[in-house]
């Protein structure tokens, strides 16, 4: 076997041991959320903060008495806020989205992750900078190469989980420590990855399904740069080129 391989089965296992524990710290200072009165935000009529082109989000520019200073036309001036994620209640707002955490899942120290102790379970959620044809080529060939170990993997194109999840895929490890579910998908222009792991692998997909669908996304695109616009007709291509591979 390849040390490529073992390194993976490696990282996958410690994960199940490790991240219940980590989420377990309550010192302050390793915390990466902002709340949300620590700016004062611009704020639409539904009371969203306003992000701008770039995915920053407007603040008020205020005096040294917290006082919002206006401009010579009476204006009340904005500032661009790099963004920083933000810990609101229950409803978390990061890079490329917002989730509404479920009851029994919390934050950890690791921005972008998400662990329930009650259940075992926690989720990874990330923007990439791929595009979707190499991610998914990347994918598929170490699939087929635990497929070929005899290790116990499944891989499923066009998988249904809504509108907002274009060209989904999902990639599943499934070992004695537990099961590891992976979907990536396309949103605006964005390649998100979202990890999902759990002990229990009998109710596995379905909870990683309905977490999916209460996670909201941003209709900004962060990487530009990478982002093919023929990344539809791309994925399709790649799907059937690997799944032909697999199938030989």
């Amino acid at each position: 076997m390849s040390k490529k391989i073992i390194a993976v089965l490696i990282v996958l296992t410690m994960l199940f041991m490790t991240v219940f524990a980590a989420c377990n710290s309550d010192n302050e200072e390793e915390r990466v959320y902002v709340e949300k009165d620590e700016y004062d935000f611009v704020t639409d009529e539904n009371g969203e903060r306003v992000l701008n082109k770039d995915g920053e989000f407007l603040v008020y520019e205020t005096d040294d008495k917290g006082k919002r200073v206006k401009d010579d036309n009476g204006e009340y001036i904005t500032l661009a806020q790099p963004f920083e994620p933000i810990e609101d209640g229950n409803v978390i707002e990061n890079y490329g989205y917002k989730f509404n955490l479920p009851e029994g899942w919390k934050t950890t120290n690791q921005p972008g992750e998400f662990v329930n102790e009650k259940t075992q379970q926690s989720i990874e959620v990330d923007v990439l900078k791929y595009t979707y044809p190499d991610y998914y080529n990347k994918n598929i060939e170490m699939y087929q190469q635990l497929k070929s170990q005899g290790y116990n993997v499944k891989w499923e194109d066009s998988v249904d989980l809504g509108a907002d999840f274009t060209n989904a895929a999902r990639f599943t490890l499934q070992t004695e420590e537990g099961v590891s579910i992976m979907y990536f998908f396309v949103n605006s222009g964005n390649l998100y990855k979202l990890l999902f792991n759990a002990v229990d692998p009998a109710t596995a997909v379905a909870d990683s399904e309905a977490l999916c669908k209460v996670i909201d996304f941003k209709p900004f695109t962060y990487y530009d740069d990478i982002t093919s616009i023929e990344t539809t007709t791309a994925a399709t291509q790649t799907s059937a080129e690997a799944s032909e591979s697999v199938a030989q």
